[in-house]
């Protein structure tokens, strides 16, 4: 299989087997069109992905989805990418899954060359598709609304706020590349975005420094785009002067 992809969707947060149902009832719906086509197509997920949470590897729950990632795979050669979230086991995912070279970036890979991918925070991407190539910035995380009621390394991960060199590894490759990419692929949204989607973005429930919300209006505040994509608040909504869409059961296929 190659890494030029006939179709290209994107869809919000998939919570491991909670959110599952909408990509099954997606490839069984599409099942037709997208066999009937050889080429490998991709899914992008807006963080949040959810496949790799236990805190030890091997369980029934990360071999069900495995086997249910493969299928997609081997029915419809259906590779799904996504960005980090929130609700993610960063320690297995940082320490236990290998790198591999992916359209011109890196990202740790669940099951080898067929993925799941987590594409990397501030990572850019040039994928090639059936109108040529095009480009996605990336930039996970999120803070856990929840994470007084968790337990640290073992249902939350400090790592799910992205350090400072990630922000300038995005910055970085947005300035080698002009400032642009044609779809920017985040967890949650930038800073005034969230003020102004929100009443009260940032609190209730203890949060009260916005990080990664700021890291991604340094983002904003830089670069230019033609969507930009996030999950993380559960809500299908699109902002048309702001280029930015929030898309939780929504899945978007993409002019590509």
């Amino acid at each position: 299989m190659t890494d030029a992809f006939s179709r290209v969707f994107v869809t919000g947060d998939i919570h491991g087997t909670n959110d599952l149902y909408k990509l099954s009832v997606f490839a069984d719906r599409m099942e037709d069109a997208l066999c009937a086509d050889p080429a490998p197509k991709l899914m992008l997920v807006c963080g949040d992905f959810g496949a790799i949470f236990d805190p030890k590897p091997g369980g029934d729950w990360e071999r069900a989805l495995r086997a249910v990632y493969r299928s997609f795979y081997e029915r419809c050669g259906l590779v799904v990418a996504t960005c980090l979230g929130n609700h993610e086991n960063y320690d297995r995912i940082y320490h236990e899954l290998p790198e591999r070279a992916w359209c011109g970036g890196k990202v740790y890979t669940m099951d080898g060359s067929r993925g799941p991918f987590y594409l990397q925070n501030g990572g850019y991407y040039t994928v090639s598709a059936a109108k040529g190539d095009f480009s996605v910035l990336v930039m996970g995380g999120a803070p856990s609304a929840d994470r007084k009621t968790r337990i640290p390394h073992k249902s939350w991960w400090p790592d799910e706020i992205p350090s400072r060199a990630m922000l300038k590894t995005a910055l970085d490759n947005l300035d080698r590349h002009g400032g642009y990419a044609d779809y920017i692929l985040t967890h949650t949204l930038p800073y005034k975005l969230q003020k102004r989607v929100f009443d009260k973005p940032f609190s209730p429930r203890g949060i009260r420094t916005p990080k990664v919300a700021k890291m991604l209006q340094r983002i904003a505040d830089r670069a230019k785009w033609k969507q930009w994509f996030a999950g993380h608040h559960h809500k299908d909504l699109t902002l048309p002067e702001a280029k930015t869409t929030l898309l939780y059961n929504a899945i978007l296929e993409l002019d590509v």
